[in-house]
């Protein structure tokens, strides 16, 4: 790149047209160390001149380059790029990094739309450790709308940014939304669910103000507090601002109410928003309880509820509303809990609607993210998984907003940006934690699907290119060596002697690094290092900023341990290689455990230990240890310990931590592998595909071996 030094002004908080806005702002100096490089290019790939780019308390203006940087800030931050001529784009970033901004032009009729998962705020937002007392809750039981509002403060910069956000509201709203998980059920709650929802009606203003537009009600989860959770939803909703006919969908009071479609009007264009449930009644033992209340509306129980997934109701709502509006929004509420890919329930009523002319399917039900399909005039988004939950799984915890951006009611641009939910708040990601939502969202389904600088994006017109890279690579030793695929790159063809392996970390925040819009790094961590004798800090670390100390001293009589809040979910027979980086002081004893589960709560059913072998104290050397998971098993936790020495006090330092799922040979090669496993010889080629001018970085290494 190119760096000039454009100005660098102190943005004001007033609206940009404010007279006021340029006499506040003043030239800041330009210092020696440039903290935030970027690049602003068309959807075309060509520089854009004169884009505002603001970072919180900073404003500069992109050169004839399309290139800017920015000074002295902590942390990761939400920086926006705006542009009288394209749609602004709002992207995660932090210090050091080179970021790349694609626009999408706008010639006044260019519509963003932007789609999130599964949100509520009831059940452990009110009582975390579920024993009765909501006494510790992020939500108190009478919480006010700015108080809700709190848990969305770091993804608010991303759904005020576009002309309509949508989210599913996976729950009724209610005056009294604590429901004591202890206590008898309440009477005005469905009887037979095994899970029940509730979220204050206070939900609804915050949901506003952080700039949701249009809200999905069509979900298993609206009835939980009967009829009258329905009207009190409904309440609740217009009282902030809501509107039946624009501002919700998928639900009534009757049938025909909950086929209504939500209509907004942008820039002279309309869109219908329709949705439906699939998910109609409790199950037993895997099947449908037809004998208990339904969540469905229903004219001849003469009941309210969401609008039921029938294919025909589908062809039917979606061809009326494909008639009378430029562009049609389809959301199925369907599949499998924990199953990324779609059932072939959902499969055939998303094809239902994509017939009857729906220019956008965004499901969801399954609580974790899933693939894309692009036919060449409709997008699919087969899951979105959660926004803001209480889940207290690991693999609910990524997460990803979708952007599409519309044009004449034709679909131009997806692409999404990836999130996390930490501690039940969902929050924006850079750097390698972007990388991993992203590979994960490019790699689910084969497809047009581009990694491109933390996020993907669907090639909707083919314009993309590919660039190949052949590399020697040597297994040297009989387990295999393992390496790291390096940025957006991936494997494409091998010519190996022996045995070659692709794998997906299942670990994700073994660096820990501050990744993600929350300031506060040691607040809210998916591990747990509560408690003394644990520390984080640079001085620990290997590699990058933050690694983690474990001590003990003689008079201690337990170890210490090291372990992430929840258990990561497995399956019987996969291969997993857990390695990292270590370093420990003289005497230090540490261990790997690895716990394994049956079951989705409770104790574990046995633990396999294992040594960490140390050669020389004080210095950093690799760890390994290989293992297959058992029969029955469908999670596991892994520990580090440190045991007390004899006398004195030890320490041992620990980064780069990694479980690696290896997937079973013959699995076809796609973005989501970014790790190898090599026996012998022989040669693999890497590509990476390309947009326009996209940042192709050919000469930094590629393949980083692990050990």
């Amino acid at each position: 790149m190119v760096w000039d030094q454009p100005q660098v002004t102190q943005a004001n908080s007033n609206n940009a047209d404010s007279p006021k806005k340029a006499a506040a702002e003043q030239t800041i100096p330009i210092h020696s160390t440039i903290d935030i490089m970027g690049r602003v290019i068309s959807q075309s790939g060509q520089p854009v001149e004169g884009a505002s780019v603001t970072y919180i308390n900073q404003k500069t203006t992109t050169d004839e380059f399309g290139e800017f940087e920015f000074y002295y800030e902590e942390g990761v931050q939400w920086l926006t790029v705006e542009h009288p001529r394209f749609i602004h784009r709002t992207r995660a970033v932090k210090k050091g990094d080179e970021v790349l901004i694609r626009l999408t032009p706008d010639d006044g009729e260019t519509i963003s739309l932007h789609f999130v998962g599964d949100t509520m705020f009831g059940r452990r937002y009110f009582d975390p450790n579920e024993d009765g007392n909501p006494n510790d809750g992020l939500l108190g039981i009478d919480a006010t709308p700015l108080e809700h509002l709190e848990l969305l403060r770091f993804v608010q910069p991303l759904l005020e940014s576009a002309d309509i956000s949508v989210i599913n509201l996976e729950s009724s709203l209610s005056p009294q939304p604590f429901i004591d998980p202890i206590a008898p059920r309440p009477k005005h709650f469905h009887p037979t669910k095994e899970y029940i929802f509730a979220t204050h009606q206070n939900a609804a203003k915050a949901l506003k103000l952080a700039g949701v537009d249009v809200i999905d009600l069509a979900n298993n989860h609206l009835y939980d507090a009967l009829e009258q959770g329905v009207k009190d939803t409904f309440n609740g909703l217009e009282d902030a601002g809501y509107q039946s006919g624009t501002g919700y969908f998928g639900a009534g009071l009757s049938e025909s109410q909950a086929w209504k479609p939500a209509v907004i009007n942008v820039k002279g264009q309309s869109i219908a928003f329709l949705g439906c449930t699939s998910i109609t009644y409790p199950f037993i033992d895997g099947t449908p309880d037809k004998s208990a209340i339904s969540y469905f509306a229903s004219e001849a129980s003469n009941k309210g509820g969401a609008a039921r997934c029938i294919d025909g109701d589908i062809r039917k709502a979606v061809l009326e509303a494909a008639k009378k509006y430029d562009l049609v929004v389809m959301m199925i509420h369907g599949g499998s809990e924990y199953e990324r890919a779609p059932t072939d329930v959902v499969i055939r009523m998303t094809n239902a609607a994509r017939e009857a002319g729906a220019n956008l399917v965004v499901n969801h039900q399954p609580h974790v993210v899933g693939g894309f399909e692009w036919d060449g005039s409709s997008v699919v988004a087969w899951t979105l998984g959660n926004f803001a939950f209480d889940q207290t799984l690991w693999e609910t915890l990524e997460t990803y907003l979708l952007a599409v951006h519309i044009r004449k009611g034709e679909v131009i641009r997806t692409y999404v940006e990836p999130l996390i939910i930490e501690g039940f708040i969902p929050k924006g990601v850079t750097g390698e934690l972007a990388e991993f939502v992203a590979r994960g969202a490019a790699g689910r389904e084969p497809g047009p699907y581009i990694i491109e600088d933390g996020s993907m994006e669907i090639d909707l017109f083919g314009k993309s290119k590919r660039t190949e890279k052949v590399i020697p690579v040597e297994g040297k030793s009989e387990a295999g060596t393992i390496f790291k695929i390096n940025s957006s790159w991936s494997v494409s063809s091998t010519k190996i002697q022996d045995e070659f392996k692709v794998g997906r970390d299942l670990l994700w925040v073994g660096s820990f690094e501050n990744e993600d819009t929350d300031p506060m790094i040691y607040k809210d961590t998916l591990w747990e290092l509560d408690g003394p004798n644990k520390y984080l800090g640079n001085q620990y670390a290997y590699s990058g900023n933050n690694g983690v100390r474990l001590q003990r001293g003689a008079l201690d009589k337990n170890d210490v341990v090291l372990t992430t809040v929840y258990r990561i979910p497995v399956d019987a027979g996969n291969e997993l290689s857990v390695v990292g980086m270590v370093r420990s002081g003289e005497n230090a004893l540490s261990e790997i455990q690895i716990s394994w589960y049956t079951e989705s709560r409770g104790p574990s059913s046995f633990q396999t230990v294992e040594q960490i072998e140390i050669g020389d104290t004080n210095t950093w050397q690799p760890f390994r240890y290989d293992t297959t998971v058992p029969d029955n098993i469908i999670a596991l936790k892994l520990f580090l310990r440190l045991n007390p020495p004899r006398k004195g006090l030890v320490t041992a330092d620990f980064d780069n931590l990694k479980i690696i799922r290896w997937a079973p040979e013959g699995t076809a090669y796609s973005p989501l592998y970014n790790y190898i496993k090599v026996t012998g010889d022989g040669k693999i080629k890497l590509s990476r595909d390309f947009l326009p001018s996209g940042l192709i970085d050919n000469a930094g290494q590629l393949l980083t071996p692990l050990e």
